[in-house]
């Protein structure tokens, strides 16, 4: 209960110094006659373009470097984002981790390709369990990804190879190939990916995943995953529903079932989670948070019930 009021604490404190800020804007608005000193809402974002515009220009820097001379006036989009996040479940109590990735991309030395920095492998985020539901801190893996991209017709193709620093250097690689058919009220978005983990050895993951737009607020997402490892023969299996909703366009929930299946020693349910997302833009392309509690019932635990709540925080540069 301690670490739980903790969490909440902590939460608490990042999200009320964030209504503050929007508090202190609203409040230098109402004024009739503007006032010198600059508020916390305009230190903030004045700050964030500065570190913005000073990491942009590390990576154009390191760009015309590279490619000698300046071959293109099109804008670099690197981006740095800092995601510290808080995770608390009735069995597992609390842990809390922030993770970092620096996205370079270098215009000038080629269109198709990009870097990326980070404290995790991104790679090994494969599937709504490992990425949009996933409930435990991430393991620490410092490490730089290279991404080669491909438009093959529609269809778009990718070559990430990541090479991990932390202990034994270790390279693991990815071939994705993936695309979107839109029409009418619905999309429908199959991705194929073959991979080879320094750790898990070979395997490949395959998705097949529809959106229906119910309203122009209202949109229906069904989860189809499959992911088989080599080494171990493991095939797993996620299938789910999200309903997902805008409240505002700062102000979104999403309503999720997912249930997960394994085939070892045969073919059987794993695990089903109940989830509701909810997400609030604080400040667009600068701050954002997600809050969802979420009720597990896993086999390990004699399919008994595990509530808990995780509390994301994305800070973009």
């Amino acid at each position: 209960m301690r670490k739980l009021i903790s969490l909440l604490k902590r939460g608490a404190l990042i999200a009320g110094v964030a209504l503050y800020c929007s508090a202190l804007y609203a409040e230098s608005n109402s004024r009739s006659e503007p006032e010198a000193t600059e508020t916390w809402e305009q230190s903030l974002i004045s700050d964030n373009i500065a570190i913005s515009q000073w990491f942009d220009g590390i990576a154009e820097g390191i760009d015309l470097f590279l490619a000698g001379k300046k071959m293109t006036s099109r804008r670099n989009k690197s981006r740095l984002v800092i995601e510290p996040s808080f995770y608390y479940s009735e069995k597992d109590g609390y842990s809390d981790a922030t993770a970092f990735s620096i996205n370079l991309q270098l215009p000038n030395v080629e269109e198709y390709w990009q870097v990326t920095f980070s404290n995790y492998d991104e790679t090994k985020e494969r599937g709504v369990s490992n990425s949009y539901l996933r409930q435990t801190a991430r393991e620490k893996d410092y490490g730089a990804t290279f991404g080669f991209f491909r438009k093959l017709g529609n269809i778009r193709a990718s070559f990430q190879p990541r090479i991990g620093f932390s202990g034994t250097p270790k390279i693991s690689h990815a071939l994705i190939f993936e695309s979107v058919a839109e029409k009418k009220g619905y999309r429908v978005n199959p991705k194929l990916e073959f991979y080879a983990d320094a750790d898990k050895g070979t395997g490949v993951f395959q998705a097949l995943n529809f959106n229906i737009q119910l309203t122009k607020k209202v949109g229906l997402t069904f989860v189809n995953e499959g992911d088989y490892e080599d080494r171990t023969h493991l095939f797993t299996v996620t299938n789910g529903v999200a309903l997902g909703q805008w409240l505002t366009p700062t102000m979104s929930l999403s309503y999720n079932i997912f249930v997960t299946s394994i085939n070892q020693p045969n073919y059987q349910l794993q695990e089903y989670v109940f989830s509701v997302i909810w997400s609030h833009i604080l400040y667009k392309n600068i701050l954002d948070y997600q809050l969802i509690p979420h009720l597990d019932f896993h086999q390990d635990q004699g399919f008994a019930g595990n509530p808990g709540v995780i509390w994301n925080f994305f800070i973009r540069f």
